[in-house]
């Protein structure tokens, strides 16, 4: 979801002849890591595997080759186990698989989750594989980089692929029928979703339609939208915007959350951002649009341009969120 990127100085390399160890990192963890010394930015994508994944030279290069360019020689590729080094014209790539849950405690970050769908795919996960940039470029297009990065782990997307995790801006993007194009596309970080953001009201927490701070919470949206249009047309690229509206499906319908492409005078188009529980014949990714006039709030990113946004601080909107956050601290005791 939130994919804006900053250009900050990449860390030291660690010498060509070590082996390149990953470290994982936790979702969630800005605010602890804020009282330390600032740590090296992993210009990195993750695939959440149901098991381990073996990879030899000859995989790593046909992964980094182009499609309608050049192919990068098996001899561009060094094995530093549990790495391999493969050289490209866009520059230096660790590939690294492990046979073991990226993530220290899954089940409990699992638990943590909004989303059911990705919370199975952490809790399920049993190996991992990504792809690291390792070059030290003040001046990178770090949106290149992220370009390069997602073409090569596009190409090792396979059955056993859970998810695909960005650990610079704690992203995540299920394996669905959409994530090789937002992979493969300019910006691969476009539609990956925020751990703490998709699926709020995911069955956990349910309140009535007529709820008093239900209904003024989406009067506040609706007095404030002409600022999210307003919003939109001076939009940045990357820059994330989405509206939650009623989808109907027979005599069923359902409020959901959907990634924002375009809007005209009638309706709001883009992509379902998260998964449906009463409806059945729509899934995320899914291209669809809602009327203006079913939509009850909305919410985009006002990260600067260049930076990550990190929070909720981040984005403006969202006014029936805050109704289910109120009542999510209530049901925990907060």
């Amino acid at each position: 979801m939130i994919a804006a990127l900053c250009f900050l100085p990449f860390p030291a390399l660690q010498a060509e002849d070590a082996p390149i160890k990953p470290e994982p990192a936790k979702p969630q963890a800005a605010e602890a890591q804020a009282a330390e010394a600032p740590s090296p930015r992993l210009v990195s994508l993750v695939l959440l595997l149901s098991g381990a994944r073996t990879l030899d030279a000859a995989a790593v290069a046909n992964a980094a080759s182009p499609a309608d360019g050049e192919k990068v020689a098996e001899d561009a590729v060094t094995a530093k186990s549990p790495s391999f080094i493969v050289k490209t014209p866009a520059g230096r790539f660790a590939v690294s698989t492990m046979a073991e849950p990226y993530f220290e405690a899954s089940d409990k970050l699992a638990a943590e989750l909004k989303d059911p769908t990705l919370a199975d795919a952490i809790r399920q996960h049993r190996a991992w594989l990504s792809v690291d940039w390792i070059d030290k470029d003040e001046k990178a297009d770090l949106r290149k980089v992220y370009q390069q990065v997602g073409q090569i782990i596009g190409q090792l997307v396979k059955k056993d692929t859970l998810a695909v995790y960005s650990p610079d801006t704690d992203q995540f993007h299920i394996n669905d029928a959409t994530l090789l194009g937002h992979l493969k596309s300019d910006d691969p970080l476009q539609d990956l979703a925020p751990a703490g953001v998709a699926g709020a009201e995911d069955g956990e927490i349910t309140i009535n339609s007529d709820d008093p701070k239900l209904i003024a919470a989406q009067d506040e949206a609706e007095a404030h939208w002409p600022e999210f249009l307003a919003a939109f047309k001076a939009r940045s690229k990357g820059q994330y915007f989405a509206v939650k509206g009623r989808l109907q499906e027979g005599d069923k319908g359902e409020y959901l959350w959907i990634q924002v492409s375009d809007i005209d005078d009638k309706l709001v188009h883009g992509k379902l951002d998260n998964d449906p529980t009463a409806l059945k014949k729509i899934a995320r990714g899914a291209d669809l649009h809602v009327a203006i006039e079913e939509v009850d709030d909305w919410l985009y990113s006002t990260a600067p341009a260049g930076e990550k946004a990190t929070g909720k601080e981040d984005t403006k909107g969202g006014y029936t969120l805050r109704v289910f956050d109120e009542i999510e601290k209530v049901k925990d005791g907060e």
